[in-house]
């Protein structure tokens, strides 16, 4: 069986852990606070992803002149 490795950065970690412990402290259930910050540090990833082939995409164009 295939294994895969994958390295977190520690300050994205304690980020995570911090914004759950601070939704449950406020009364979000743990599940749900788990799936809100996942799905919120997902998105941003996606969308720094994104901005990176919008720049790359950029200086192609620039080549095509």
């Amino acid at each position: 069986m295939p294994t895969t490795t994958a390295i977190v950065d520690t300050a994205v970690l304690d980020e995570v852990i911090h914004w759950i412990k601070s939704l449950t402290a406020v009364g979000v259930s743990p599940d749900t606070a788990a799936q809100v910050t996942s799905q919120f540090f997902l998105t941003a990833c996606e969308m720094v992803a994104e901005g990176e082939e919008d720049e790359h995409d950029e200086d192609y164009e620039d080549y095509e002149e």
